[in-house]
């Protein structure tokens, strides 16, 4: 059967069906009845017959609803029927709709008391109807109710099959939302945390660079041009990356002609950037790699930058006056990635190039407390871990590590000298 008239046929109201079927089960007593009623029968089809013979029919209209019902007032109307000697024949098709309906809707149990009182009823038709062994006419009888009422509780399991199968398919589509909805609500979180990376060092950076610009800007204009240019670079950056990222919540079909920003993330390659651009900032900067350099998958670069770039927010925002160290150490199995701060007023003066306390009162200000959370989800994400927390000498340490699959021969570089890079502010 085609889906189309499938659907068409399930969409019937079952009442209606019903109807029809009593509509159908009448107009075949009442027509067999005007074609072949037998002269031999022992009283003509009169007003009375007629009016059991719809009867019989008309029951069948609320078949459904009220099966055992039904099933009692059929056998109770065909029994008058042949009692007063009309054709026994003709109002048994009514009374095995009824034997039908109640297998079909009760259990095993009710279609046997049901099989139970048509036996009889049908025996005392057949009886005076079939020719041949007796013997063959009981059997013949017990074959046609246990057929209607093996037939009745099939169409019963079949139903139930359907229900189970219709609520399976439901809960199916209710996971497959509930996937969906978690799948949108991880592809916010992950862009919000991207937009509070973004924002947080690139408007940290942009504070630090305008106090100190400010504090100079009448005795060191040279340092106060650097800073601004520091500003609209820096400034520029963010927009960038910030569009970048909006870009994905837009839908493609909404496209407005604007050419989109396909640059890719950030990666380890933008480390020394973002450590010199900090040393600049006034907060001295070393940075490290060791090992034998290798290609990453981009999802680990982008972790490693913006580990990187959230813990140097925190020292701008949190520790000024410290200097900072980047270590990055390449190992065969695993990537790790150590950002150590001298914490607080932790560096001599001697070696600030510029003072302190302008810069630091434009970045004294609490965090938000989402970032060693969205550094540990993003560790977690590919596997890794970090850790952070004080050291013994006062300042403050952020630890990452990745593992990574086994470099193969054309990964790793085994010609790569450990760099060491120094950015003082």
């Amino acid at each position: 059967m085609k889906p189309v008239a499938k659907k068409a046929l399930t969409s019937v109201p079952p009442d209606l069906v019903d109807l029809a079927i009593a509509a159908v089960v009448t107009w075949f007593s009442l027509s067999t009845a005007a074609s072949g009623y037998p002269h031999s029968a022992a009283r003509p089809f009169d007003a009375v017959a007629v009016g059991l013979t719809v009867a019989v029919g008309a029951a069948l209209a609320v078949r459904r609803r009220f099966p055992l019902a039904v099933m009692a007032a059929c056998a109770a109307l065909v029994v008058v029927f042949e009692a007063r000697g009309y054709w026994l024949n003709l109002n048994q098709l009514g009374l095995e709709v009824a034997l039908f309906t109640v297998a079909s809707r009760r259990g095993r149990r009710w279609a046997a008391a049901a099989a139970i009182v048509v036996y009889p009823i049908l025996m005392y038709s057949h009886v005076h109807e079939w020719v041949g062994l007796i013997v063959n006419t009981y059997l013949g009888t017990a074959m046609e109710v246990l057929f209607i009422a093996v037939l009745g509780d099939g169409a019963r399991k079949l139903r139930q099959n359907h229900g189970l199968m219709a609520e399976y398919s439901a809960q199916l589509q209710r996971k497959q939302r509930d996937r969906e909805q978690r799948a949108v609500l991880l592809e916010r979180i992950r862009i919000a945390r991207e937009l509070h990376d973004v924002t947080a060092h690139h408007l940290s950076v942009i504070a630090v660079q305008a106090g100190l610009a400010r504090y100079v800007l009448e005795s060191d204009k040279e340092t106060a041009d650097h800073a601004l240019r520091t500003i609209s670079e820096v400034g520029s950056e963010g927009l960038a990356e910030l569009r970048r990222l909006i870009s994905l919540l837009r839908p493609e079909d909404e496209g407005n002609g604007a050419p989109a920003d396909d640059r890719p993330a950030p990666g380890i390659g933008q480390l020394p950037i973002l450590i010199e651009r900090v040393g600049l900032s006034g907060t001295p900067s070393r940075y490290t790699v060791s090992g034998h350099r290798r290609t990453l998958p981009a999802g680990i670069e982008l972790c490693v930058y913006r580990v990187v770039q959230e813990s140097l927010t925190n020292v701008l925002k949190h520790a000024p006056g410290s200097s900072v160290d980047v270590r990055l150490e390449y190992a065969p199995e695993e990537i790790s990635v150590v950002v150590t701060d001298t914490g607080p007023h932790g560096i001599p003066a001697q070696r600030t190039r510029t003072p302190r306390s302008t810069a630091a009162q434009a970045t004294e200000h609490s965090g938000s407390g989402v970032g060693l959370t969205g550094m540990r989800e993003r560790a977690s994400l590919y596997g890794g871990e970090l850790s952070a927390g004080r050291i013994p000498d006062g300042g403050f340490e952020v630890s990452l590590r990745l593992p990574l699959e086994p470099a193969g021969p054309e990964d790793g570089d085994t010609h790569a000298e450990p760099e060491s890079r120094a950015s003082l502010g």
